[in-house]
């Protein structure tokens, strides 16, 4: 493509106040731009005195696409002496805001990327692809506008309840163990709060503690799973809230029982594990289902192999259990669930599995905020596990995380900031019903 000197439309195009662009050209199907500001005189930065020119030096930056087609700044940069030879100045090259000093892309090339990732959720090795330049100069650029977002105490302000759950980071290899982290959801505004390296008291004590008394007495509600060090971190930091156990964990814990019990008695009556064909083993999905999700054909399915299996009953005894527990939270109110706790209680005492007898006692342990789910309006941790299942997709995305301080920018920059967004209006909007 010939070489177009002194292009107007093209300094339009790129719309960098201060820069015209002399010439375009297309060169390996890349449009290169050479531009130079119009900056005509300047002062000497030590004394004011008027500078002169001292030559110039091309500088090759990467810019925001044009028409699809990559786009590159060929910068002739300015060099200036200061004319007052008893000034220690020297010499100096120009400078602007829209181009970094040894930069290889523009601020707004920056900007987008770090958008690209923020916002669209493109993992940062594609959206350095996309523009050409290196992972780490990518992901430089997400932390420059990320980061101070993320800082930004005001961030925080207005939350009223909040949820607090687990979320794996790393798994497991032969020389180190799960690594996990903590996430806090604000649970009205469904927004990410923080995400913090490791599960236990202290982390979350440490975290309420940074955020100071006046911003913990604001919060009303907070929901977690049956972790005993959450919840002592929360009790004492939070004491104007209420404490929630999730019904999903609860219910899991019954669940967990259930299949405690049957390899207990799957080993005790032949011998070893679970094979496809034994009866417990077959049994296994249906034990976990809800009664009511059972059709009358799948729940005499299940007692044919119960019987089969299960010759004294603490197989069925565990399903029983786990019923009588989720009928505690489809209690009409708090009062009946508690008369539903008490049938819970005696079931498990007359049953005597060792099973039901630890269930027991850990529901005994948190009935208070079991009974919580009924005076606080069902609260639970449904929008943390909605922000779990995005945070792996994002980690599947980037086909995994090693530093946790990246893997916090990327949750944090996705679905902790409120991005301010340009919406795009409809070109066409309706029809008229009657044209005449």
């Amino acid at each position: 493509m010939p070489v177009i000197q002194g292009s107007r439309g093209a300094t339009v195009l790129v719309g960098m106040d201060g820069f015209v662009v002399g010439a375009q050209e297309v060169i390996d199907g890349e449009l290169w731009l050479f531009v130079e500001t119009t900056t005509d005189v300047t002062g000497c930065p030590s004394c004011g005195t008027r500078a002169v020119g001292h030559g110039r030096s091309r500088t090759a930056v990467r810019d925001l696409p044009v028409a699809g087609r990559p786009t590159v700044l060929a910068w002739s940069k300015r060099r200036w002496r200061c004319s007052d030879p008893d000034c220690p100045m020297g010499t100096w090259s120009e400078a602007t805001g829209e181009i970094a000093p040894r930069a290889v892309l523009t601020e707004r090339a920056r900007r987008r990327l770090a958008e690209m990732v923020n916002i669209d959720g493109a993992p940062i090795a594609a959206a350095a692809a996309v523009f050409g330049v290196g992972w780490h100069t990518a992901n430089q650029a997400v932390a420059d506008h990320t980061d101070c977002h993320i800082d930004d105490e005001g961030r925080l302000d207005g939350v009223r309840a909040i949820g607090v759950d687990e979320k794996r980071f790393l798994n497991a290899t032969p020389t180190r163990r799960t690594v996990f982290t903590t996430q806090i959801v604000d649970l009205d505004h469904n927004r990410l709060l923080d995400v913090i390296e490791g599960r236990s008291r202290d982390v979350l004590d440490r975290w309420l503690a940074h955020r100071g008394d006046d911003w913990c007495h604001q919060i009303r509600l907070a929901t977690l799973d049956p972790s005993a060090g959450y919840r002592a971190a929360l009790e004492q930091h939070l004491p104007q809230a209420t404490l929630v156990v999730d019904h999903f964990h609860a219910i899991r814990l019954a669940n967990r029982a259930i299949d405690e019990c049957r390899r207990r008695v799957q080993n005790h009556t032949l011998g070893h594990r679970g094979h496809k064909r034994d009866p417990l083993y077959r049994a296994r999905r249906v034990l976990l289902t809800g009664y009511e999700r059972l059709t009358p054909e799948r729940f005499e399915w299940m007692q044919s192999l119960l019987a089969t299996g299960d010759p004294d009953g603490e197989v069925s005894a565990c399903f029983i259990a786990k019923e009588l527990l989720r009928d505690v939270f489809a209690a009409a109110d708090e009062a009946h669930a508690r008369r539903r706790m008490i049938t819970f209680y005696l079931w498990c005492a007359d049953a005597e599995t060792p099973e039901l007898t630890r269930l027991a006692g850990t529901v005994s342990r948190w009935a208070e905020q079991i009974f919580a789910y009924h005076t606080s309006g069902g609260a639970s941790n449904g929008r943390v596990e909605n922000t779990h299942m995005l945070a792996e997709k994002t980690r599947r995305t980037a086909h995994g995380f090693t530093n946790p301080t990246n893997y916090r920018r990327r949750l944090l920059g996705r679905y902790g900031i409120k991005w301010h967004t340009q919406p795009t209006a409809r070109i066409r909007g309706r029809q008229p019903r009657f044209i005449a």
